[in-house]
């Protein structure tokens, strides 16, 4: 089994590598190796290189803590309708979808994956709304529809991480906001990813569209009480849930880990790195 992935510097296509490079030959490549705005460069790569499946985890914007400009927009509709254009050389393509899809204007509380009642007005989640829209039009394109994969490498500002470092450093853990957010663990990513990949030949018993995300729904002060007992809320409720419904990806059985679960096999990780 041959796997191109693109974005090949990303976290998501770093814990692919890290989890499956033993399993499968993955090609991961960075911007730099394989530049996909370049219509020509993609036409010479994949004319002179064949691969089962595509993982497209390349992305521009989409973080919180910044605003996105009309880059964002532009680039990941680039990326996408350039790859698309060389569908028919992959057997299955995987397309990293994000729950901003949902529009992170709204309030997104247990949100089943085909309830998109606005359209989103930030850029960064109009460009993942109409890629989806696109990918409907293609059988073997099938979208994880993610909220926050949280891992060991990940940045120490991310939620999950920076709980731990306060831990660790007898310090507070602010929440400026509580509310319901969904995290999904990267063994639990890798358990679907790898369904999807050793399904290639029986593609019928795929869901074209699935949310990464678990059935309990914890607030972000529930998730800090499992790892720390220092913590501030500064606004105790919020009309602006980020949390889906997880009926779908249940159906699989894929045996999860769960949140707290995942939360226990990440703090041996950190200890043991710290």
């Amino acid at each position: 089994m041959k796997i191109l992935i693109t974005g090949g510097n990303g976290n998501i296509a770093t814990i692919i590598k890290n989890n499956l490079d033993n399993k499968y030959k993955i090609i991961a490549l960075s911007r730099n190796e394989l530049d996909i705005l370049d219509f020509k460069q993609i036409k010479n790569y994949l004319e002179n290189n064949t691969f089962d499946i595509l993982i497209h985890t390349a992305v521009s914007g989409g973080r919180r803590t910044k605003t996105d400009s009309t880059d964002s927009l532009y680039i990941n509709l680039l990326m996408f309708e350039n790859l698309i254009k060389f569908a028919d050389k992959f057997k299955l393509i995987i397309n990293l979808d994000s729950a901003a899809i949902y529009d992170r204007d709204t309030d997104i509380i247990n949100r089943n994956e085909h309830e998109l009642f606005t359209v989103p007005k930030d850029l960064y989640g109009l460009s993942k709304y109409v890629i989806y829209q696109r990918t409907k039009l293609y059988s073997h394109i099938y979208n994880f529809r993610i909220f926050n994969i949280f891992h060991i490498n990940e940045e120490d500002n991310r939620f999950i991480k920076s709980c731990f470092i306060a831990q660790k450093n007898n310090t507070a853990i602010t929440i400026y906001e509580d509310k319901f957010f969904d995290f999904f663990y990267e063994n639990d990513f890798i358990k679907v990813l790898s369904f999807y990949i050793n399904s290639i030949d029986n593609q019928k018993i795929l869901l074209e569209t699935i949310n990464l995300s678990y059935k309990h729904k914890y607030k972000l002060s529930d998730i800090a009480k499992l790892i720390h007992n220092n913590i501030v809320i500064i606004k105790q409720e919020s009309n602006n849930n980020y949390c889906g419904n997880n009926n779908l990806l249940e159906s699989y059985n894929l045996s999860l880990l769960e949140l707290e679960n995942s939360i226990i096999e990440y703090s041996k990780l950190f200890n043991f790195y710290n």
